[in-house]
């Protein structure tokens, strides 16, 4: 082996690149201590920590990200995916809270109105789930601009892809703003947990409210819409997030999500046809599977929120190419080179 062979090599977008002789010259964060190893040989090892700059190196640049196409106005699309991320993601949250505030809670109030208590708490809780429902078809509507922002996928090389997202998001956004309204029509106290808890505690039959229970299931067509066009967007750009696409447990993955709407539809059904018929055992099972659905959906929706802020990152903040952070084989600056600090850099995503 010669000695050239035994030279520490690191492979960037560009090929890989010999480290032996050659300087850091851009701000890198050590991987283990966040040291900054500007200045410091790329064969050398972090003063601090010990970690290899090289090690560090490697974690700093994402060679497959400068290996596909790239986007027209990405910081642009960064801006859409963030924005619409966390529109529809609050106005999620904020139906949630609200259904918990004016329905769920409601039981709690007519305990303690049974038990002649009055909590001044009540009335508070009450009108902030009220809020929270009016908030959630606003902030819906709100997400409508990222819709433009996203408009640069248009020219990526599958359009075809790039205009299905756009059209998914946007019709799945129309159809959560419509069910987000019609969420405002279900009083406090008369959701159809209530409704069924009632028919099935008195055993009469006949107690159908199909138009309830329509409107509890009216988020279902847009969140499912609004799920499979994320999931093609995830499809699409998280192929530029190495922390998505290295990531493990705190990945989501669309469908489950899917499946999880499926078993909170499926409680809505064993509550409405048990009190229909006035039997309590499915109203019951209902109500627990709804609840279990329900939580899984809250925890997944933020995951997927996460996944994808993740891929929006290295859009707006590009990862650096290897040879722009080191010094040319010589020993000498390529770019603006300065003495090692410590300052604390956040590698990109």
């Amino acid at each position: 082996m010669t000695q050239e062979q035994n030279q520490p090599v690191l492979h960037g977008s560009d090929g890989p690149e010999v480290l032996s002789g050659r300087i850091v010259i851009e701000s890198v964060p050590c991987e283990r201590c966040s040291y900054d190893i500007r200045g410091l040989p790329a064969d050398g090892a972090c003063p601090e920590c010990g970690r290899s700059v090289q090690s560090s190196l490697a974690r700093w640049i994402d060679p497959e990200f400068h290996q596909l196409p790239d986007l027209t106005n990405p910081r642009a699309v960064a801006r859409g995916v963030q924005w619409f991320a966390f529109c529809l993601t609050t106005s999620f949250i904020a139906w949630t809270l609200g259904m918990v505030m004016t329905q769920t809670l409601f039981d709690l109030e007519q305990d303690y109105r049974a038990a002649a208590i009055q909590p001044g708490w009540f009335r508070l809780v009450l009108s902030l789930g009220t809020w929270l429902l009016l908030l959630s078809p606003v902030l819906a509507l709100l997400a409508a601009p990222s819709l433009f922002l996203l408009a640069p996928l248009r020219r990526i090389d599958n359009v075809r892809k790039a205009w299905t997202i756009i059209v998914l998001l946007a019709v799945g956004s129309v159809f959560w703003f419509i069910a987000m309204l019609l969420q405002n029509w279900i009083s406090p106290g008369e959701g159809l947990h209530q409704l069924t808890r009632a028919a099935a505690d008195s055993g009469r039959r006949g107690q159908w409210d199909t138009g309830l229970a329509l409107l509890t299931l009216a988020p279902l067509p847009g969140g499912w819409i609004l799920l499979f066009g994320i999931r093609s967007l995830l499809g699409e750009l998280g192929r530029r997030s190495r922390t998505f696409r290295t990531a493990t447990t705190k990945r989501q993955y669309v469908l489950d999500l899917v499946w999880a709407t499926l078993f909170w539809s499926g409680g809505i059904v064993l509550q409405y046809g048990g009190g229909g018929m006035g039997v309590p055992l499915p109203v019951t099972f209902g109500s627990i599977l709804r609840t279990v659905a329900g939580g899984f959906l809250v925890v997944g929706v933020l995951y997927l929120w996460l996944n994808l802020r993740w891929i929006s990152t290295p859009l707006a903040t590009p990862p650096p190419k290897l040879r722009s952070l080191l010094s040319d084989p010589s020993g000498e600056a390529t770019g603006p080179a300065s003495s090692a600090g410590n300052d604390t850099v956040s590698p990109s995503q």
